[in-house]
């Protein structure tokens, strides 16, 4: 860590700059045990002051006790007297968890940070609070970071080169400081007799299928300011009879969609009006009728693209390289032939970038190990919550004739998230005293 500390001192001080007079920041250290060194303070006056002066007393020392810090954080937000709306921790690292080294699977950690937690269940004590995970360099453990923030409903980051931590903290503080809309929920209801849901994929969002397939809801959380999450609900439905002397209905009427969230005032559960989606039934099919929905046609590449990259990061802990290049290279062959992706989509552009990333850092088994497995745990968090990550390398762009200006690989960024990254660059390239 020593050697980055200049450059993460300076990512954070950013966060503390960039955070409002009613928001609160406690800051925990950790390496063979944890430190709460910063008290939960508004980031105002004398908080923002005392917050940096203890940024920049930071030292490196040995040691990653990973859980104690979560320990400790947890507990600072557990204790606190006055609750926030929103909370949220942001865990960094660049090491490997030197006390529970072996814990990679998302229910031992989660009985790690919640030890009086005994039940076996994932559901038995979820924390309330996602953990957004930063693993930088090319030594920290991404499959334990991968796990914190999967069972805590958090992104994980991967910082490949500690020069973009700070656009990866704008990134994620541009959202977590914009939410609009608490604990959404999605409801999708049979509107036709024999018309059934079978199912809504919906990545690691909990859903849920009832009443004999003919309701369905999907827990979406938080959203950001102007957050977009998009799925696909999969139905049966039922032939049209062709009845002598009846006339056929041209629109069928297949789901009603409402939604649900927490009123930001009186906490109360409001519902959100929804409309009512409809198939056309024409007796006789026109050529505009044989037309593919693109929208539809990119989300289900964008779900079978998750899927593939998922299988093929299974293989590869394997040592199953060669087949994972062969499905992956099999998937951008299906995804290039798609309606979509000839119509020149950018989320399928942005598809098969990732294919192709994905395959070259699973050439070798050195490759794969080095920096393959963090790149596709990160890409797999982010398509999992349809929340952009960072990851991967930086690349230059074009912004307001300044083609210095760098931005990396990412998806589902909203123009929050845009705008605290443009900042976070703009303070980079001004000259420093």
């Amino acid at each position: 860590m020593a050697g980055k500390l200049i450059l993460l001192k300076r990512a954070v001080n950013f966060i503390i700059q960039n955070l409002g007079p009613s928001d609160r920041l406690s800051i925990v250290t950790f390496s063979s045990s944890a430190r709460r060194i910063l008290p939960l303070r508004t980031m105002s006056g004398s908080g923002r002051e005392d917050a940096i002066s203890v940024v920049n007393s930071l030292s490196a020392t040995g040691g990653t006790n990973i859980v104690a810090g979560l320990r400790k954080g947890v507990r600072v937000l557990e204790e606190r007297r006055q609750h926030n709306s929103v909370a949220s921790i942001i865990l960094l690292s660049d090491g490997c968890d030197t006390q529970s080294h072996s814990t990679h699977n998302r229910l031992e950690y989660l009985k790690l940070i919640f030890p009086s937690n005994n039940a076996s269940g994932e559901e038995s004590r979820q924390p309330t609070f996602p953990i957004h995970t930063f693993g930088f360099g090319l030594d920290h453990d991404s499959a334990a970071m991968h796990a914190i923030s999967d069972v805590s409903g958090g992104t994980f980051s991967f910082i490949e080169s500690i020069d973009i931590l700070q656009d990866a903290f704008a990134r994620c503080i541009g959202g977590l400081t914009s939410i609009v809309a608490r604990d959404v929920q999605l409801k999708v209801r049979s509107a036709s007799p024999g018309v059934q849901i079978l199912s809504t994929p919906s990545g690691r969002h909990k859903n849920k299928i009832f009443d004999q397939g003919h309701q369905a809801t999907i827990d979406i959380g938080d959203l950001y300011a102007e957050e977009e999450k998009e799925f696909l609900v999969f139905l049966s439905i039922p032939v049209f009879p062709a009845v002598d002397g009846e006339e056929m209905l041209e629109n069928m009427p297949l789901v009603d969609v409402s939604g649900f969230q927490k009123d930001s005032v009186s906490t109360d559960t409001v519902e959100v009006e929804g409309e009512r989606v409809e198939i056309r039934r024409p007796q006789f099919l026109s050529s505009t009728d044989w037309v593919p929905c693109l929208e539809v046609d990119r989300q289900r590449n964008r779900l079978l693209v998750t899927e593939t990259i998922a299988k093929t990061q299974r293989m590869a802990e394997m040592g199953d390289l060669k087949g994972a290049q062969a499905l992956l290279a099999e998937q951008l062959s299906t995804l290039l032939s798609t309606a979509s992706a000839q119509a020149g989509d950018d989320l399928c552009n942005q598809l098969e970038a990732e294919l192709k990333e994905t395959r070259k850092r699973m050439e070798t088994r050195e490759l794969y190990e080095r920096s393959g497995r963090a790149y596709v745990l990160s890409g797999m968090s982010s398509h999992s919550w349809q929340r952009a990550a960072t990851r991967g390398p930086s690349m230059p762009i074009s912004s307001g004739g300044n083609s210095d200006m760098r931005r990396t690989t990412t998806s589902y960024e909203t123009p929050s998230m845009t705008t605290m990254v443009t900042k976070s660059q703009n303070l980079n390239l001004a000259p420093r005293e």
